[in-house]
């Protein structure tokens, strides 16, 4: 599935991503989750970038209550400028998931929601971005969040997006949404934007870096944070994680 092609810019234009998870919006922890995710939305705004990506578990369960659904919405549509977000294992997109609720693609000005279990493109409207991931319904080991990743688009910066677990090796696991190291080694792309580890970490491909923000309210020593990645001509992507509290 591709979503919304344009007339687009190509990757001779630097530009800039703000990617996050693991918000876990409505969590019940007396407000730190969504003062976090309110911080995260101001960083995007300051260091003006060009899309906001997050990759999965933006609420932590499908029953946070509709106030919070609504104010979620205002805080992306503050941002005035494009948003992609993927489901993860708290908010996966299955009979009962908040974002038959949310319709954040409805309810928002500039989300573009990816719910293909088998995996959809974005074209990020006025951009050069392009974005990869899947839906995730259920949070199960045949869910494999990087397999069946289409051959990159020409003459743009290329984004997968993936919420998950990078194995060690390519042992076959128990564990659920498995992402192997032949995962990663067999992507041309950009840059791997990943979401499920709570904590802040860099994973070197051999072409593209992949990274977890961390959960933005606690992405590295407990602080909140995010990442700020930097797409230049030449260099390619750069993630810097950035503090969210001063």
């Amino acid at each position: 599935m591709v979503m919304a092609p344009p007339n687009l810019p190509g990757s001779t234009r630097a530009a800039k991503v703000l990617h996050t998870s693991d918000c876990h919006l409505g969590s019940g922890d007396g407000g730190h989750e969504e003062a976090a995710f309110s911080l995260a939305i101001d960083l995007a705004i300051r260091e003006d970038v060009d899309v906001v990506l997050i990759a999965g578990d933006l609420f932590d369960n499908a029953r946070v209550p509709e106030s919070l659904l609504g104010w979620t919405a205002d805080q992306l549509d503050r941002l005035e400028r494009p948003v992609v977000i993927i489901p993860g294992n708290h908010d996966a997109f299955h009979d009962s998931s908040v974002y038959l609720r949310f319709q954040p693609d409805e309810r928002c000005r500039q989300v573009s929601f990816i719910q293909d279990a088998e995996g959809a493109v974005v074209h990020v409207p006025g951009t050069g971005i392009v974005v990869w991931g899947k839906a995730m319904v259920e949070h199960e080991p045949a869910f494999r969040p990087l397999v069946g990743i289409p051959d990159r688009p020409e003459a743009r910066w290329c984004i997968v997006a993936g919420h998950g677990l990078v194995m060690g090796s390519d042992e076959p696991t128990y564990r659920s949404s498995p992402i192997y190291p032949s995962d990663l080694d067999v992507i041309d792309w950009d840059y791997v934007a990943l979401g499920h580890c709570h904590g802040y970490s860099e994973l070197r491909g051999p072409a593209a870096p992949a990274c977890y923000p961390g959960a933005t309210a606690s992405s590295l020593g407990q602080r909140p944070g995010a990442l700020v990645v930097d797409f230049v001509p030449g260099n390619g992507a750069t993630p810097r994680w950035v503090a969210l509290d001063g």
